[in-house]
């Protein structure tokens, strides 16, 4: 993995300021949080899956890179990027990051606990993507497959609909339409800009 770290601006709920968290490498540390500490509240609320299950990812650390956002030295969110053999289907004979997970903490979602801890988590996190698809020569495309509770949430980014795949589990053909959504070249360039702009305006009032 590359050891990549990113600064960046949540909402504490809790002091009603913007605080500056930061995106980190997975580690040990973060592991132990997740299992401990998230897994018992997502899993009594039916919002804990497969995909949280992050020993999936660490035994493809070839394929995958993991980043936690960390505050407070606490894990606040997670995101998964798959960056080997991730062709965009908006430009063809580009590559992109394809983002496997992005999620937050059960304190961070408003259908867990009603007001979040954290605000921001999530978006921090897709533009700490689009960010390293720069680093990595993608020209910041990134594209995902959207979990039906979670697609309001991405309408409200420049997301291009590529429509519904389906993904098949089990023996019995069971199976589930996913939303594929991908950010071009030039959306992401807006969206990088918007967010420095924005940050620069909420710590220089």
């Amino acid at each position: 993995m590359l050891a990549v770290e990113e600064s960046v601006n949540i909402f504490n709920n809790l002091n009603n300021e913007y605080v500056r968290a930061k995106i980190v490498p997975i580690s040990s540390r973060h592991i132990r949080e997740i299992e401990l500490n998230w897994k018992p509240q997502l899993s009594q609320e039916n919002f804990w899956y497969k995909n949280l299950d992050i020993k999936i990812y660490l035994n493809d650390e070839k394929n995958n890179e993991i980043y936690v956002l960390e505050y407070d030295s606490i894990a606040q969110g997670i995101i998964v990027f798959k960056i080997a053999n991730s062709p965009s289907r908006l430009e063809v004979g580009k590559n992109l990051i394809y983002l496997t997970l992005v999620s937050v903490a059960p304190w961070n979602r408003v259908s867990t606990v009603g007001k979040r801890n954290y605000k921001g988590v999530r978006t921090a996190l897709l533009f700490f993507a689009i960010l390293h698809s720069f680093h990595l020569g993608f020209e910041g495309r990134i594209a995902l497959h959207s979990l039906k509770s979670a697609e309001s949430f991405f309408k409200k980014m420049p997301f291009f609909d590529g429509g519904c795949d389906s993904f098949y589990w089990g023996n019995n053909g069971e199976h589930s339409s996913l939303k594929y959504l991908e950010i071009s070249r030039e959306q992401a360039e807006l969206v990088i800009l918007d967010f420095y702009l924005t940050s620069y305006l909420k710590f220089s009032n």
